[in-house]
């Protein structure tokens, strides 16, 4: 029951209007349950294992004041849950344990289902309780919403405890609440089956065949994989932000026209803001306050340390952590040179300056993300080496277009540049289409342009599962 599914529209015009109307006092059991059902459906496991975590954390809790052992253990086991999500596959034979990179092409969902993202809540409810910043729940039922909630369970945004709690007491529907999140659901659906299912195989043409390709047809495949990643991503995260607005709940944004960072701190800042905010507070802060003594250097450790960290959560294997070490270098760099920078910066014409930084910071990115979507380590490397020998490939359409399109029918060179079309149309009408997409008003051509395009061009029968679903 994925959220670009017809199941899944059907529980939704079922949920909301009943959510709506039932009374403020029983929406909770509702939600509660609706989630139980969105969970279980995948499979048992998964929901037994929320319930479970959200049962041991919620009486943990309790007993934690001044219980400094208790509460280290409470984060051990909560951090233990994630490593065993990672690392240990189901099989036929039973569990095996696999220090490879996740697989982008997943045939069936891992016992589990969301438990490294709720398990970064529940770490957050234990830390804020432990430090007597927020008082324990009262409520079973409540926590388990908190760490259930079905628009985020799966690939969050990452809500800590003082977020979520306050909305269950004060939980209002109203209409503009249902427009409202109507337009983003609708917005991330255009971008996840449009946009993101249709570049889907051009970066499996790239990444997952064994070809040795021309260097330009590789930095096509890392570019669009990067934009794949994006709109699949931040489509999901619209679609969530729209389902949790139209049940009365207002989730944290995860993205901020990402693409457009003129360094790659401002990109963290814009990309997955909510996990980037959990590493923040719960990992960076606290290193570099213990390490203030040390100044610049505190700093350059806290981000090895947060990154190193973030790259485990992602996956054990050594690409993830090479894209990790990637993104530690390049901030490194840049609190290093900051001052430089700026004075450069005053030096030349700043538009130019400006559209230099973007060109940069993206090619970083998607250099790094080669390491985060190669099957392995050795995969990686040799598309790297593709970028740098042989570049110019020597006929277009048999080097780069056939590559792209997966075949050099009429067909399915229609279908890569339809796509790579609205892509561009996409991204210079960006900032205009988000301010329309969290509108509380309904806007007639934007809805009407978003399903004539997700029945015309969207993936229906062959679309992949959300990126991020993975982690």
């Amino acid at each position: 029951m994925v959220f670009n599914s017809v199941l899944f529209l059907l529980f939704l015009l079922i949920l909301i209007p009943v959510n709506y109307f039932l009374p403020k006092r029983f929406r909770v059991t509702l939600l509660v349950l609706s989630s139980a059902a969105f969970i279980g459906y995948y499979n048992v496991e998964s929901l037994v294992a929320v319930l479970v975590f959200s049962a041991f954390n919620f009486y943990i809790a309790k007993r934690i004041s001044g219980n400094r052992a208790l509460y280290i253990a409470g984060v051990l086991i909560n951090a233990y849950a994630i490593i065993m999500f990672n690392y240990f596959h189901a099989t036929r034979n039973g569990f095996d344990f696999s220090y490879t990179a996740i697989s982008f092409n997943l045939q069936s969902f891992i016992i589990a289902l969301g438990l490294s993202y709720y398990s970064l809540q529940n770490i957050a409810y234990l830390t804020e309780v432990y430090y007597k910043r927020l008082q324990p729940q009262t409520n079973l039922e409540h926590y388990v919403l908190y760490a259930s909630f079905f628009p985020k369970v799966i690939s969050g945004p990452v809500l800590l405890p003082g977020e979520f709690f306050p909305q269950i007491s004060t939980n209002t529907i109203t209409k503009e609440k249902l427009v409202s999140g109507f337009n983003r659901f609708l917005f991330g659906l255009f971008k996840k089956m449009v946009i993101a299912d249709r570049l889907s195989p051009a970066v499996h043409s790239i990444f997952d065949f064994n070809d040795a390709y021309h260097g330009l047809t590789t930095l096509a495949g890392a570019y669009l994989f990067t934009i794949q990643l994006y709109f699949d991503f931040s489509g999901y995260t619209d679609m969530a932000l729209g389902v949790a607005k139209m049940l009365g709940y207002d989730l944290k944004e995860n993205f901020n026209l990402p693409l457009r960072s003129t360094s790659v701190s401002e990109f963290w800042r814009r990309w997955h803001i909510s996990l980037i905010g959990w590493f923040t507070a719960y990992i960076y802060y606290p290193v570099v306050y213990r390490l203030r003594s040390y100044k610049k250097a505190a700093a350059l450790i806290g981000i090895l340390l947060t990154f190193l960290i973030s790259g485990i959560w992602h996956g054990i294997g050594l690409t993830f952590l090479t894209w990790a070490l990637c993104h530690a270098i390049y901030l490194g760099y840049e609190l290093l040179t900051k001052r430089s920078r700026i004075t450069l910066s005053e030096k030349i014409n700043k538009q130019f300056y400006k559209i230099i930084s973007v060109f940069i910071v993206f090619n970083a990115v998607c250099f790094s993300n080669i390491f985060f979507r190669a099957a392995s380590f050795s995969k990686a490397m040799q598309l790297i080496k593709n970028l740098f020998t042989d570049f110019l490939p020597s006929g277009y359409l048999k080097d780069v277009l056939a590559p792209l399109a997966v075949g050099g029918h009429q067909l399915d060179e229609f279908n890569f540049y339809s796509t790579i079309v609205m892509l561009v149309l996409f991204l210079g009408l960006e900032r205009r289409l988000n301010r329309i997409a969290t509108s509380e008003k309904i806007n007639v051509i934007f809805v009407t342009a978003c399903v004539l395009l997700i029945f015309v061009f969207g993936i229906f029968n062959n679309g992949e599962r959300f990126i991020y679903m993975q982690f």
